[in-house]
């Protein structure tokens, strides 16, 4: 079986996904942000990523060869009563060798924590746990330690589609929906290489704030016009 370490979020050139549990996964598994919403979206039998669920991240792990195991130490762990971040390291100084992975939710906000270090999708690469960053006062709801089961893989299901068209196709789609919902989409360069995508429309209504879609800013076609298809389903909902 192969060793576990934390490594740099991989954000792959036009590959990449922003979100907190794509992160962990690239950070343990060394595929692509990308490549990890993708497997997500397929064990969540979803479209796209709205944060992510313990049964998503665990289960996605566990296709690339990974077993995530729920480890309490007997602390009563929980989002509003569990211990803090800070009081979970300092209760846990024994256990948290550098041999050992751990999967933590804080926060709201997935991490891997492997001896003395910490890595996450904010802060990119594996860092010390006294980082300034680091929010030492989330509550931490879970807590997996995590095994190999042989090779690390990065399934098939979690590769980009080799259609040139694809993405082009979504691009037509995105800016057809848009026009017709009145709205537009404006393009931004990241700091990776790749493009940021942002649906912009004017009004009191914030389609991100009522829940409809999560975030304005998108990472690629496709992402776009699964936003804006929720918005028109949400739009002729309210005019029935």
């Amino acid at each position: 079986m192969k060793n576990l370490n934390i490594k740099p979020v991989n954000h792959k050139r036009g590959d990449t996904n922003r979100y907190c549990g794509p992160a962990v996964i690239s950070a343990i598994t060394g595929m692509a942000t990308g490549e990890a919403a993708r497997l997500i979206r397929h064990v969540g039998g979803r479209k796209a990523i709205r944060g992510s669920s313990v049964r998503e991240v665990t289960d996605a792990l566990t296709m690339c060869g990974i077993k995530s195991e729920y480890k309490s130490f007997g602390m009563k762990l929980g989002r509003s009563t569990g211990p803090t971040l800070a009081g979970w390291l300092k209760a846990t100084v024994k256990e948290r060798t550098a041999d050992r992975v751990f999967l933590i939710i804080a926060g709201w906000h997935w991490q891997l924590i492997q001896g003395r270090r910490i890595v996450c999708g904010i802060l990119g690469s594996p860092t010390s746990v006294r980082d300034k960053r680091v929010k030492r006062r989330a509550r931490v709801a879970n807590v997996y330690e995590l095994h190999s089961t042989g090779a690390i893989t990065t399934p098939t299901e979690a590769k980009k589609s080799k259609s040139v068209d694809t993405n082009r196709n979504h691009r037509s789609k995105a800016q057809s929906l848009a026009k017709k919902l009145g709205m537009e989409i404006s393009i931004e360069r990241t700091g990776y290489g790749d493009n940021s995508y942002w649906i912009d429309y004017e009004g009191e209504l914030d389609y991100v704030d009522l829940g409809i879609i999560e975030g304005h800013c998108s990472y690629d076609w496709q992402e776009v016009f699964w936003k804006l298809q929720e918005i028109e389903q949400h739009q002729q909902k309210k005019a029935a």
